[in-house]
C-alpha cells in the first residue's frame, strides 16, 4: 500500500495536533489541581493563627518558598504541622 505526500503530510499533522490537545489537557488539569491546594492552603491559614506564623517563620528564612506550592501545612490535632516539603532546601523543624 502507497500514500502520496500529501497524505502523509496530513496523518503526520493529526497525530501532532492529537499529541498537542492531550498534553495541554494534562497541563489544565495539573494547573487546577495546584490551584485547588493553593486555595484550601490560603483557607486554611487564614483561619488559623498557628498556621500563619509557622507560615511567617518559613518565609523569614526562605522568602522564595510559596505556601500551597512548596509546602503545605495540616493540623494534625496537637497542633499545625508541615505536611508536605516540595522544595530542595532543607525542611525546617516547625
Amino acid at each position: 500500500m502507497s500514500y502520496d505526500a500529501l497524505t502523509l503530510s496530513a496523518i503526520t499533522i493529526i497525530v501532532v495536533f492529537i499529541i498537542v490537545v492531550i498534553m495541554v489537557g494534562r497541563g489544565k488539569a495539573a494547573t487546577e489541581i495546584k490551584m485547588r491546594i493553593l486555595a484550601r492552603n490560603l483557607h486554611f491559614m487564614q483561619s488559623n493563627e498557628e498556621a500563619m506564623e509557622i507560615c511567617r517563620k518559613i518565609h523569614e528564612k526562605y522568602p522564595e518558598l510559596c505556601a500551597g506550592i512548596d509546602f503545605t501545612l495540616k493540623d494534625k490535632g496537637t497542633g499545625v504541622e508541615i505536611d508536605e516539603w516540595n522544595s530542595d532546601k532543607p525542611r525546617p523543624e516547625a
